[in-house]
């Protein structure tokens, strides 16, 4: 099966981090999960010309926070850019937010904060077609 390179796990919570890198690992669909602990650490390893396919985007967060990522991300050249940027939201956001959220083209969709099998399938299976990992396809459960 046809895997995708890479995705970008941008949170502070290394519980967050370590729970989802596990979910995705578990659905195989990607060859790489990269983790950064802040939007700061996220832009070096992207300049680093390493872009991800995906981009799982904590807000709140120490340096520099998920809106400050998007702003400076934004501003990158266009060989650092190409990514899915996904906003990954312990709590839901206020309209302000929605607003902000939705006024961003960079900005696909928000989801909840934890990470499930289905929304990792949903993900793969909207934004790239050609990949059905084994465990989208079957539909199969496993305990998160």
């Amino acid at each position: 099966m046809e895997k995708l390179k890479r995705f970008l796990l941008i949170d502070d919570s290394k519980a967050t981090n370590f729970f989802n890198k596990t979910i995705i690992e578990k659905v195989d669909c990607v060859d790489e999960v990269v983790i950064a602990e802040n939007g700061k650490g996220a832009l070096g390893y992207i300049q680093s010309e390493v872009v991800p396919e995906v981009i799982f985007l904590d807000i709140n967060m120490p340096v520099m926070n998920g809106w400050e990522f998007i702003e400076a991300y934004q501003k990158l050249d266009t060989k650092y850019k190409g990514s899915i940027i996904i906003l990954m939201l312990g709590a839901s956001l206020n309209d302000d937010e929605k607003k902000l959220a939705e006024s961003i083209s960079e900005i696909k969709e928000y989801n909840e904060k934890m990470l499930t099998k289905d929304i990792v399938c949903k993900i793969v299976s909207k934004y790239f077609p050609g990949i059905t990992p084994k465990i989208c396809a079957q539909g199969n459960k496993f305990a998160s």
